[in-house]
């Protein structure tokens, strides 16, 4: 493969054509169909975004119209995405969990004129506001709907066969420029209506010349794509970053299914929120807890001899030759069974789009898997600064990215200047201002929203989000993210959120792991109705009570958290209490529980 040549493939669609000739018959994706899983070639990817880019020209697009994609993960997402960009309009996607109203809200505020919709329960959110949506001219379904006869409603496999090839595809492709945009991609924020980052090429040009190479990155790699493609994350890891790889892409069937594609896949690399480690962290965790005396002599055993190994690593201090055997026992033993977990050719890790507990980072790095922690936003296309091999300080979110500048405000705030920047939010004049501050020389200052400071090494902390900021009656400031981050390493506890800014002492809202709990019951031989029901059980609150104790022995004393409540019942994506990367909305969830979070006070 000739190596991308970025003055002459400066826009996403030219880098994206660069592989479907250049590599026409390397895979380039993989996805199941009838239980069996089928590699797409380059040129098989190249010819099904023509199709679907004719079809959409075949249909009226103009450069610049707006698309939106509602729909989970899939083949036919980035399919769609690639031919919308091709001709010159916009993808505006849309997160599959969005409620009716929040599809309704991104839909008119992008002004979308076509949609491409995933299967029945999606079309039926669309059906329930079309009304309301009259830019919207017509709807393409991936799957099976009913009925048939729905006016402006069509099938994929019907719509990708309306095109004509006149040569125009290409012709587009050529023409297009840096400075076009290409997508928007709407912020998953904890407060009010999500605002649209308005990206172009640029953008993400300046993001993936950098990123193989600093991660090392190969074309023999491997991931699997799962988490939602309407967030900047996995569009840039999952999509993006291949037009200068040209690694192979696995799609999973569903996040549900994602634990077992990965393990049939075998990922060479694999990026996950924070919230995705913890779940494997708890499921080891808890799968220890049921072995035997011997397999937990052995697993800890095994446990400390990592941790000896990557303390005298981090020191840059050789390893004893009774180390090295040790290791290689351990290796044998325990560390290939954990990756055996993620399908046994896992090379790194990379977490994104909120802070890990480092407590996380370290377990899998005695395991052998070390995980990268990177830091960026949607108004950054993504990344900011990144751990990467060579140079990892845990705890940290990595040195900054090449043509990336960072300054530290007065307040702590954290500011970035660089060509990865998005120059404003659609629609939103006042958001923009607020975004983009002006420095010298006529540039301008992104504000991130996050505390933070640069070490003397170049490596950037965060604090936590500004907003969010806990400042106690006893004038300590805390950072909020950091404890519940340490509190969701239990494996009993799925969210947390804590609370205490101008009252003398932390509190806690936990929710329960209900897989975790419901185990817990069946080894104590409790019985219940339901988790409402378990909630109020007298062993598991001192379950939980002795959870949290163990936790605060980690904190300092202003941070540790004096009282809790157990919730009946998980934090929901439905009930706008999770943004679709599952953090926790403060406002909507304090606002909620407002009763509770006085009287334990």
């Amino acid at each position: 493969m000739s190596k991308l040549d970025f003055n002459i493939c400066n826009t996403v669609p030219k880098a994206f054509l660069h592989h479907v000739t250049e590599q026409k018959h390397d895979i380039s994706n993989w996805s199941k169909v009838k239980g069996v899983w089928e590699p797409q070639t380059w040129g098989e990817y190249g010819a099904n975004a023509k199709k679907i880019g004719q079809a959409l020209l075949a249909s009226g697009m103009n450069p610049g119209d707006k698309v939106s994609i509602l729909s989970q993960t899939r083949l036919e997402w980035v399919m769609c995405d690639m031919a919308i960009m091709c001709i010159g309009c916009v993808t505006a996607p849309v997160y599959h969990s969005n409620t009716k109203e929040q599809v309704h809200y991104i839909a008119e505020h992008s002004d979308a004129r076509l949609m491409f919709i995933e299967d029945q329960e999606q079309l039926d959110k669309i059906l329930g506001i079309w009304d309301r949506l009259p830019k919207v001219e017509k709807a393409v379904v991936f799957d099976a709907y009913h009925p048939k006869d729905l006016p402006n409603v069509i099938s994929f496999a019907d719509f990708i066969e309306t095109g004509i090839d006149d040569g125009s595809f290409e012709q587009r492709i050529e023409s297009s420029k840096p400075e076009e945009v290409i997508s928007f991609i709407y912020t998953s924020g904890t407060t009010g209506h999500p605002k649209a980052g308005v990206i172009n090429s640029d953008n993400v040009i300046s993001m993936i010349k950098h990123l193989p190479d600093l991660l090392d990155i190969r074309k023999e790699d491997i991931s699997v794509a799962y988490l939602p493609l309407a967030h900047i994350a996995e569009r840039l890891l999952g999509h993006f970053l291949k037009l200068v790889s040209g690694n192979e892409t696995a799609f999973a069937e569903s996040i549900e299914d994602m634990p077992d594609n990965t393990r049939q896949v075998g990922p060479t690399i694999m990026f996950g929120t924070p919230r995705v480690y913890e779940k494997y962290y708890a499921r080891i965790s808890t799968g220890i807890g049921d072995a035997t005396w011997v397999q937990k002599k052995v697993y800890n055993w095994s446990v400390e001899t990592g941790r000896k190994r990557s303390k005298l690593l981090s020191k840059k201090k050789s390893i004893p030759i009774t180390l090295k055997f040790k290791s290689a026992m351990a290796k044998f033993l325990i560390y290939n069974k954990i990756k055996d977990i993620f399908g046994g050719r896992i090379r790194f890790m990379i977490s994104g789009a909120a802070p890990i507990s480092p407590e996380i980072i370290h377990y899998f790095k005695w395991m052998g898997i070390t995980i990268y922690e990177a830091y960026g936003m949607t108004e950054t296309t993504g990344v900011i600064s990144c751990n990467k091999p060579g140079f990892v300080k845990i705890g940290s979110v990595g040195q900054l990215l090449p043509e990336t500048e960072v300054k530290i405000a007065d307040d702590g705030e954290i500011c970035a200047r660089a060509p990865q920047n998005i120059k404003k939010y659609y629609k939103n004049e006042e958001a923009t201002n607020e975004l983009m501050k002006p420095g010298s020389n006529g540039s301008f200052w992104l504000h991130t929203g996050d505390v933070g400071h640069i070490d003397e090494d170049g490596y950037l902390f965060i604090t936590d989000r500004k907003k969010d900021l806990i400042i106690t009656a006893g004038g300590k400031n805390v950072a909020p993210q950091n404890i519940e981050n340490l509190l969701k390493t239990s494996p009993y506890v799925s969210q947390a959120m804590v609370f205490g800014d101008k009252k003398p002492y932390l509190i806690a809202l936990i929710t329960m792991d209900e897989d975790e709990i419901a185990k817990f019951a069946r080894d104590h031989k409790l019985l219940y109705q339901d988790l409402a029901d378990l909630s109020k059980k007298k062993e598991v609150h001192e379950l939980y009570r002795q959870e949290v104790h163990n936790k605060n022995e980690k904190l300092a004393s202003y941070e540790t958290i004096k009282k809790f409540f157990i919730l009946e019942e998980d934090f929901d994506q439905d009930k706008d209490e999770l943004t679709p990367t599952l953090k926790v909305r403060r406002k909507v969830v304090t606002e909620r529980y407002r009763d509770i979070l006085e009287n334990l006070y």
